[in-house]
């Protein structure tokens, strides 16, 4: 009951201020966590610069984050005319924008329709880690003190992905090879330093992931979670975890891109190469 009151408050409130009575909502892919979560971050970003309000969608695991329960819901009987938001934002009348998904991935982008997103502004950045932060506590991975903490996403498939995803989309799903030679043009930047790699991966067996780098860089330190997996079990430990660490190694997967758009990593290497937050660098290994 108490639930219902405040979202009945919110939508009052948003009444009053909006003036108009527009709203903008999204839709999704079909995808996983990283999807769904960036057609509601893009959603946002909509909310954020033209001050409507957004009508959430679940999605799995969304009612997990304090996003479920802050927003106003999206039902069908919402009343407003639907628009397009490429037909762009017209202030005289309300209207229920539709946002669709999109990746943020620059090459990906041509096949869709997208807009640029502002994800440096830092009022719009803390706004959404509010929301999209975990309700309850999270058994996230351990860092290692006294050294660099560097997280690797290794992308896999785990049963979800097609076996043709590899072919149609190889900066998803890049081989073992894409990883380890980033690791070790990390690793160039980082001589003499005490090293910690952690893999994240959706794979059924990590522990053979694991084994080709542990072969690959004999002397650096690596961890990953032991036994059974699969890529819809420790998703939101995950997700979270990759927030904590130094650097970042991805493929173009949502699941760990949002976590570069949202955080300040001192490095960040993609299929497009290595970027390096100068400042930030200077700071955490100079």
């Amino acid at each position: 009951m108490l639930d219902l009151i405040n979202k009945l408050l919110f939508l009052l409130i948003s009444a009053s201020l909006f003036g108009v009575d527009s709203a903008v909502t999204y839709e999704f892919s079909g995808g996983r966590f990283g999807d769904n979560l960036l057609s509601y971050l893009h959603a946002k970003w909509i909310s954020y610069t033209h001050q409507i309000p957004v009508l959430y969608k679940p999605f799995p695991l969304s009612s997990e984050l304090f996003l479920d329960g802050k927003e106003a819901s999206y039902t069908h009987s919402q009343g407003r005319a639907r628009r397009h938001i490429g037909q762009g934002i017209d202030s005289r009348r309300s209207y229920l924008y539709i946002c669709p998904y999109f990746p943020e991935d620059e090459i990906e982008k041509a096949e869709y329709f997208y807009f640029d997103v502002d994800w440096e502004n830092e009022h719009f950045r803390a706004e959404c880690l509010d929301l999209i932060a975990p309700k309850s506590s999270l058994q996230l991975i351990k860092l290692q003190e006294n050294s660099i903490n560097i997280a690797i996403h290794f992308r896999e498939g785990g049963g979800f992905d097609h076996d043709d995803m590899k072919q149609k989309f190889p900066k998803k799903l890049p081989p073992l090879e894409f990883y380890t030679n980033g690791l070790a043009a990390v690793l160039k930047l980082l001589p003499d330093k005490p090293i910690y790699c952690h893999i994240f991966t959706d794979a059924r067996v990590p522990q053979l992931i694991l084994g080709s780098f542990k072969a690959a860089f004999p002397t650096t330190q690596f961890g990953c979670r032991q036994g059974f997996n699969r890529y819809d079990r420790n998703v939101l430990e995950d997700f979270f975890s990759l927030f904590q660490f130094d650097i970042l190694i991805r493929p173009q997967s949502n699941f760990s891109i949002i976590p570069s758009l949202l955080h300040d990593f001192a490095i960040v290497h993609t299929p497009y190469g290595t970027k390096i937050n100068e400042p930030l660098y200077r700071r955490l290994f100079e």
